[in-house]
């Protein structure tokens, strides 16, 4: 699962408006229980950097659950 979280991004310097299309970590949790809750595997990425990182890391998925904003595109 792709998200972004609200608190990754105030800690970046991001302003709180700025910050405020993002999700909490209840939210995220949430929607983890709900996938789980259908049979499925959760596996939590984060944010786009964290799933650069998990690609070139190696790691692959069949399918990959994104509630992520972004910040730019």
């Amino acid at each position: 699962m792709v998200y972004d979280l609200r608190k990754d991004y105030l800690a970046e310097g991001f302003s709180a408006e700025a910050a405020a299309e993002f999700d909490s970590e209840e939210t995220v949790a949430l929607l983890e229980a709900a996938i789980r809750a259908n049979g499925f595997k959760v596996d939590r990425i984060g944010h786009g950097r964290h799933l650069v990182k998990r690609l070139a890391g190696g790691s692959r998925w069949d399918l990959v659950f994104n509630v992520a904003e972004g910040v730019h595109g």
